[in-house]
């Protein structure tokens, strides 16, 4: 069988690493950037790279722009690892997140005490563990979060779908990156779990937001105004939303 592993290679572009994915039969170049990691260009096996970085020099101020915008978010939302005392916000509240030992043979999480606890098998503690990171336990705390957010999504639904007098066909979860909800056109709604780390009148505004399009199918000034009558400050709210959208990060499993 053919040997079909793809070629990468790598060279410095100003202040970054560039990394080129060569493609058979590729006949344009890609940029695709990444906070906190070089830039990946795909481009064809042929194409030489002095055309890769001619394209470059003509996207600098593009790359620049974006990577600035990197730093920022980093910045306001910085990495979250997984132990002791660091926080994790679970419904609009920073939770510390503490070890404990159990007796059961699964780890698992539980909030007692406004602390996130993480219960790890006796088995596998260590005399050091309040020290350690456990990256191989996001899993675990992702369980936690997408269960909690089923349970209490679904009750905020139920409630606003009688007060509103709109209810969905059917409920459906799903994980996606900035989309937090939809309504499709036939009255189901999909909401994003990790919507479960902001605080309650965000995850309100979003229910309220999709159950609106049981009766309006758009975005119309109707629509907006039907939303104002159930959530009067939707524009503070979602301004919030927009704003602190890389909150759920740490719930993104790393490659």
């Amino acid at each position: 069988m053919a040997n079909k592993a793809k070629e990468t290679e790598s060279f410095p572009f100003s202040n970054w690493t560039v990394e080129v994915h060569r493609r058979a039969f590729r006949r344009s170049v890609s940029i695709y950037l990444y906070p906190q990691k070089p830039i990946k260009v795909v481009a064809g096996k042929l194409t030489t790279q002095k055309v890769i970085y001619e394209f470059l020099l003509s996207k600098k101020d593009w790359i620049e722009k974006h990577f600035n915008r990197f730093d920022e978010i980093t910045e306001k939302f910085p990495e979250r690892k997984i132990k002791s005392y660091q926080k994790f916000p679970f419904m609009g509240k920073d939770l510390a997140l503490k070890m404990a030992i159990t007796v059961l043979k699964k780890p698992f999480v539980a909030i007692q005490d406004e602390e996130l606890r993480l219960h790890i098998p006796r088995n596998d503690w260590s005399a050091d563990v309040l020290t350690d990171e456990h990256p191989e336990l996001l899993a675990v705390i992702r369980d936690f979060y997408k269960r909690e957010a089923i349970k209490i999504i679904t009750e905020r639904t139920d409630y606003w779908a009688e007060r509103m007098g709109l209810f969905p066909r059917a409920l459906k979860f799903r994980e996606q990156k900035t989309r937090w909800g939809s309504c499709s056109s036939k009255g189901a709604i999909n909401f994003n779990w990790r919507l479960v780390v902001f605080r309650p009148e965000i995850i309100d505004y979003v229910i309220i937001h999709e159950l609106a399009h049981l009766k309006h199918m758009n975005h119309s000034q109707h629509f907006w105004s039907f939303v104002e009558t159930h959530c009067q400050e939707y524009e503070i709210l979602m301004k919030e939303l927009r704003d602190s959208q890389y909150l759920c990060e740490f719930l993104t499993p790393q490659p």
